[in-house]
């Protein structure tokens, strides 16, 4: 029997960061039992990449890399078609947060297009959002 459980972000966090070392071996103990897979909610990779580079500072290189490792762990279940469209987005357009590549990622997989915006820069560089004039 595999056991489904929840994973938030603070969770997330200390395993990429170490920060709190005691911590991050609890959560390796956790992701390391057997028959156990982790959910992982979109807003807590969302929270996961707001923190990482706008309270941090860290390179979208690194979130991208710390989050592609995260989707790509097996006993992990989140939304990986989502965010396998978001992360080539997010390192392209520079000028565009996590936040507005999850949105236009949001409604290119689910065929509603245009995303309507006030954002010019979303809309000129996503492809998919169409500023409202």
């Amino acid at each position: 029997m595999v056991y489904r459980e929840s994973l938030d972000a603070n969770v997330l966090l200390r395993l990429v960061l170490n920060d709190v070392p005691i911590q991050t071996e609890k959560v390796i103990k956790l992701l390391e039992r057997k028959n156990a897979s982790y959910d992982v909610s979109d807003l807590a990779i969302h929270e996961l990449a707001y923190v990482l580079e706008m309270a941090l500072g860290l390179s979208r290189d690194f979130v991208a890399q710390t989050i592609d490792i995260i989707i790509s762990t097996h006993n992990i279940n989140c939304n990986r078609t989502l965010f396998g469209e978001v992360l080539p987005a997010y390192l392209k357009y520079p000028k565009l947060s996590f936040n507005d590549c999850c949105l236009a990622g949001y409604a290119k997989l689910n065929q509603t297009e245009p995303l309507w915006t006030f954002d010019h820069t979303l809309a000129v560089q996503s492809g998919i959002a169409k500023e409202i004039k």
